[in-house]
């Protein structure tokens, strides 16, 4: 069978299987290779079906971005081998181990993901699908998107209730299924509203109390107090969602960074916007659209970047260099682009077309202060600008507001371009309310973020 194949590395071991990274020789592509043995003990379990795993059975009718496309099933004398999609990501207890990264709004973003899996999987024809084992390991996060995997005790549910006594980690586990009761949808309901509950533990600013009183109730012990269905659990996070979060419409679609000279940190600001909006559950992209190669180098020694359809995913970054034409673009519709111009000539300035908003970094040293003044006033006066003076050089930002009349934004010194704070939160929102000089622009529904400092 792994004639097809070049094994990578393994993925994981676990009791009754062994998950390794493969590439195809022909098509150039990775997959992920479960091997599950034939043991006579698996075979005669619930957990088989005529010889074939229910992951097997189960994952060959599905079709849903959040879940693993499955290839092929092959057999040999000694193992089933489920040929998957490979998916590039850190799991969720991965991922949250940096709380700096997890927002509420990150948590109610990636929870309704989850709904809507299982509102996908509790309505297959003619039997729904219980998946039964949800936890942080079988989470993957890619980028902004989750996906879940290892179908290993996922079974079809009856309306008599599931007939086999199969479930995960106890921690996730309703108590209903623990006790040797009937399972049935109720069951992934609970487990979710646990899985919220254990991200909501691994933020550094509380929840506030609607989320709460959410996850609460998702993971009720008694099954008549839970939410009925995941589209009810979906509908009580989008009322938050609408309640909680700043929402940058249509009107800012493009936000272009051009710095005063080589080295004011154009960059920097970029990568650091892109991050930001992400961790508020607002999807940007980083484009990279400068002569630099400050994008390759980053590529090349930073080790945790993983790229996914075209983009590249760290943390909360998501980037992609500019492919040219001759590349589909992979950059969703709904994504706002930070494109990164570096430094540009007056010529350059002048001619520049397409952001929905600029943002000017201007250098607040004294011996670059007229030629801080001359950018300033080559800026494109078409469209609007705001300008941010970098490495939380407060004194300078005030000094050049004098000389320009202008309101100069500060961004806080940043040993971190990844690491997301309250501070840089409140900053990319203040900063994307003076579109057009008027916050009607942003047309934010119901901001609950406290006031920027003075």
């Amino acid at each position: 069978m792994f004639g097809k194949y070049r094994i990578l590395s393994t993925l994981g071991t676990g009791s009754s299987s062994t998950v390794y990274l493969a590439e195809h020789l022909k098509l150039e592509t990775y997959r992920a290779i479960k091997c599950i043995p034939k043991d006579h003990t698996l075979i005669s379990s619930p957990a088989f079906y005529n010889g074939y795993s229910t992951e097997a059975v189960l994952l060959k009718a599905l079709n849903h971005p959040g879940i693993p496309h499955i290839y092929d099933i092959e057999e040999d004398d000694a193992f089933l081998y489920l040929i998957e999609d490979y998916i590039s990501g850190d799991s969720l207890d991965i991922f949250l181990s940096h709380p700096e990264h997890i927002s509420q709004q990150l948590i109610i973003h990636f929870s309704i993901q989850l709904c809507d899996i299982l509102h996908y999987l509790h309505h297959i024809s003619p039997y729904p699908i219980l998946y039964q084992d949800l936890k942080p390991e079988h989470i993957i996060v890619c980028g902004n998107q989750i996906k879940i995997v290892d179908f290993g005790i996922a079974t079809y549910f009856t309306n008599t209730g599931n007939q086999f006594q199969l479930y995960g980690t106890d921690e996730f586990t309703a108590p209903e299924a623990r006790y040797g009761e009937p399972v049935t949808p109720a069951c992934d309901i609970y487990s979710l509203g646990k899985i919220m509950a254990y991200m909501a533990s691994r933020t550094q600013i509380p929840c506030c109390a609607s989320l709460n009183s959410i996850i609460k109730k998702a993971s009720a012990t008694d099954t008549t107090q839970r939410y009925e269905t995941a589209v009810d659990l979906k509908k009580a996070l989008l009322t938050l969602l609408t309640e909680a979060q700043p929402q940058i419409p249509h009107l800012i679609k493009m936000i272009g960074v051009v710095g005063s000279r080589a080295g004011a940190g154009a960059t920097h600001i970029s990568l650091s916007f892109a991050t930001t909006l992400n961790s508020l559950a607002i999807p940007a992209v980083y484009v990279a659209s400068n002569v630099s190669h400050e994008f390759s180098s980053m590529l090349k020694y930073h080790k945790h970047f993983k790229e996914h359809n075209g983009i590249y995913h760290c943390k909360n970054l998501a980037a992609s260099p500019t492919y040219g034409t001759a590349v589909d673009d992979p950059i969703d519709s709904r994504s706002i682009r930070i494109i990164d111009y570096g430094s540009l000539s007056p010529a350059e300035i002048n001619a520049l077309q397409g952001p929905d908003l600029l943002v000017a970094v201007i250098g607040g040293n004294d011996w670059e202060l007229t030629e801080t003044l001359a950018f300033c006033s080559r800026v494109a006066s078409a469209i609007p600008t705001v300008y941010l003076c970098n490495y939380g050089n407060q004194n300078a930002a005030r000094r050049l507001a004098v000389f320009l009349h202008k309101k100069i934004f500060c961004f806080p010194a940043d040993a971190d371009t990844y690491r997301v704070t309250p501070e840089k939160q409140q900053l990319v929102i203040s900063i994307c309310k003076q579109k057009g000089g008027r916050k009607s622009f942003l047309a934010l529904i119901k901001e609950k973020l406290p006031p920027l400092s003075p």
